[in-house]
């Protein structure tokens, strides 16, 4: 009788059912990780498929074919991976409820919160890898698949020099011409550079045959510097190098012309949605496509939540219906997203609200259903 009160009385360990928590885990991964391949071959294959016929008319290679198909895995893995999130952890926990096994845990005090706890943590890793791995590995490879594609086809690619370019910047009390851009190595080239005083006067102008884009501001190399005097008379300077705090207008916003957000890196995309609107033009796009690169490293937590919400929730068929049911609420909120972009687009909403404002409702629907999961 003392023994079985000692036992009784002995506190519940803290640790909790850790080795149950990553069995359920790696049970979720291998399903990912499968789900994953899967689906990136699906696309693959309709890459390979859609495009072969047009490149092959072009005369290139297979090998090149074979190539620019490689070339697009890294962003079909990050597209598909929320998807292949869903079908890991719904697969796993409908498997567990028709073998009986789901009934077993929650009877013995193990709540579906509890013992997803690892998996809710995966779906945060899995938000920092698509934002690392977008800028990382994905933005280089579009990249050079663009360029790959460009030279099948005979075509010319994104990113290369823009040319014959004049902007408006510090509104309007700054404008710079420039023969051509250099994107990648930040220089202008035969820049001619005008500062205007508050009357709309121009009192400075730079003339150079180079600038490049060092801590923040434009050096001109070998320039003509004329400047406006009070008396309204100008005098000409040579000086090797000049720069001047006004002339701080960033790369990303000479290259309207070859601009592509897929071949942005996140940072460089927030700079081209301030440029444009900065210098006046339309921005509703390049801010909305900014916003949704930021609001879709959230998806994993989402569809997490999501596919935990119906656990333990149907009695018959539940693989069927599980993966049925997080599917539809997942598809609804794809929808929403792209329903949200478009109208942001128009210029019906502002692209903050649109974008993160489906975002934040599923977040808190996925949190509550999470909250709620049976067990």
């Amino acid at each position: 009788m003392e023994q079985s009160e000692t036992l009784r009385l002995r506190p519940r360990s803290k640790a909790g059912p850790w080795i149950l928590r990553f069995s359920v885990l790696g049970d979720v991964l291998k399903r990912f990780l499968g789900g994953e391949l899967f689906l990136v071959g699906i696309m693959i294959l309709a890459d390979l498929f859609s495009s072969m016929w047009r490149l092959l008319a072009a005369d290139a290679s297979f090998g090149e074919i074979l190539l620019w198909v490689g070339a697009g895995a890294p962003s079909h893995a990050l597209e598909v991976l929320p998807i292949a999130l869903l079908f890991g952890i719904t697969l796993s926990f409908a498997e567990l409820q028709a073998d009986g096994e789901f009934l077993a845990i929650c009877g013995s005090g193990i709540s579906v919160q509890s013992l997803s706890l690892p998996i809710v943590f995966l779906s945060l890793l899995l938000g920092a890898f698509l934002y690392f791995g977008g800028d990382g590995f994905v933005v280089p490879a579009a990249s050079f698949r663009d360029q790959l594609y460009a030279k099948m086809t005979g075509q010319k690619a994104d990113g290369g020099p823009t040319v014959d370019l004049a902007i408006m910047a510090r509104g309007g009390r700054v404008i710079y011409r420039a023969q051509s851009l250099d994107a990648s190595g930040k220089k202008l080239v035969d820049a001619d550079v005008v500062a205007r005083g508050d009357a709309g006067s121009p009192v400075l102008r730079v003339l150079a045959p180079q600038a490049d884009w060092k801590d923040g501001l434009w050096q001109f190399r070998n320039p003509r510097v004329f400047r406006r005097g009070t008396d309204g008379s100008w005098r000409e300077e040579d000086p090797p190098e000049f720069a001047d705090p006004r002339f701080d207008e960033k790369p990303a916003s000479f290259a309207f012309q070859q601009a592509k957000p897929a071949l942005m890196r996140t940072g460089e995309l927030a700079d081209y949605a301030t440029s444009l609107k900065k210098a006046g033009l339309p921005s509703a796009e390049a801010a909305t496509e900014h916003h949704k690169r930021l609001s879709f490293l959230l998806t994993p937590l989402i569809v997490c939540g999501l596919s935990l919400s119906f656990s333990g929730f149907f009695r018959k068929n539940v693989l069927l219906m599980s993966l049925l049911f997080s599917l539809a609420t997942a598809t609804v909120y794809y929808v929403a997203q792209m329903l949200g972009s478009l109208s942001a687009k128009l210029g019906l909403v502002d692209p903050a609200l649109a974008v993160w404002g489906v975002t934040a409702f599923f977040v808190l629907a996925a949190l509550a259903g999470f909250l709620k999961a049976r067990t």
